[in-house]
């Protein structure tokens, strides 16, 4: 009895590896099917890695990047997908039909079909040059006054406009729309995430921060829900509406002329540290209080936790 109660496990653990192995792997998807509508012209890639590792890729061509983790669910016969990234990368896939060259799971309603790829079709790594990816070299002592003080209040009286500002302006804006170019190490630029909208709900009167999911591709509601017009002062560092509150000391640089897809603004130049030592120039609006011609973060540390990031004010299509 024993022998045969070995045997039977090996062979659910073998049966189950087998299905495990024809999930490994590349897959595009192809088709979405939802409420009777398909869906098609996908370009997003789902890696399903060894050891439970979940990568994606905006397409056969992008370098992907980790999103989550995945595992086999051999009695519901589903994918548990795990991500804090993308919701598409999070939740139960049910899985209908899985070959050498076709993988198809039905998940939150919606049906999809991946194509099999052999592999990514890369193209070579080219670096950057220091010119472009943009070096903001000031130190936390450059931000100190001559006696190696700070003094929020003396900043702050200089900055163009407050939260009360922002708040009022942005009343009249449906949306905003801020790409973001990023930039790892000194490679290419290929981040997953490239832009983030704001959007101000006049019915509800909440005001909510939405991020591009190239899956969708539409600005989605991620996991925080919108916040209301009357708590935003209470949750000041969800929003780049001026330097924030947990900014650490910060100098105003003067103004300049910026151009952007909207026009030509002229600006106020904020410059400082933020969370995790990140070094964060504003350039905000005089005349449009909340609204922000350019953003940049850059963290100084080696691959890969070395960044920088560019937030571009957008005209919205």
């Amino acid at each position: 009895m024993k022998r045969i109660t070995i045997i039977l496990i090996l062979l659910i653990t073998l049966s189950l590896q087998a299905q495990e192995s024809k999930i490994i792997g590349i897959w595009q998807l192809k088709t979405v099917v939802e409420d009777g509508n398909t869906m098609n012209d996908f370009k997003t890639v789902f890696i399903f890695s060894e050891k439970g590792v979940l990568n994606a890729a905006r397409s056969s061509t992008s370098e992907s990047m980790e999103v989550g983790t995945w595992n086999y669910n051999k009695k519901e016969k589903s994918i548990l997908m795990t991500s804090d990234l993308d919701r598409d990368f999070n939740g139960e896939a049910r899985l209908i039909k899985i070959n050498k060259k076709v993988l198809v799971y039905e998940k939150a309603g919606a049906t999809l079909t991946f194509s099999k790829l052999d592999k990514l079709d890369l193209p070579p790594k080219i670096k950057h040059l220091t010119t472009t990816k943009p070096m903001l070299n000031f130190t936390y002592d450059d931000l100190l006054d001559e006696e190696g003080g700070f003094y929020y209040e003396d900043e702050i009286a200089k900055l163009p406009w407050d939260l009360a500002d922002a708040i009022d302006f942005l009343k009249n804006y449906k949306d905003i729309i801020y790409t973001a170019t990023n930039f790892k190490g000194d490679l290419e630029p290929d981040s997953f995430l490239v832009s983030s909208r704001i959007v101000y709900n006049e019915e509800e009167q909440t005001i909510d921060v939405r991020e591009y999911s190239f899956f969708q591709m539409d600005y989605i509601e991620m996991f925080d829900d919108p916040i209301s017009i009357n708590e935003i002062e209470n949750r000041k560092d969800y929003y780049y509406f001026f330097p924030k509150e947990k900014l650490d000391p910060f100098k105003i640089l003067g103004t300049e002329i910026i151009e952007t897809t909207l026009g030509s603004f002229e600006c106020t130049i904020v410059e400082g540290i933020s969370t995790f030592d990140n070094k964060v120039k504003y350039w905000m609006i005089n005349d449009k209080p909340g609204v922000f011609a350019k953003i940049i973060i850059v963290k100084d540390e080696d691959p890969p936790f070395g960044y920088s990031n560019i937030y571009a004010l957008k005209e919205i299509k």
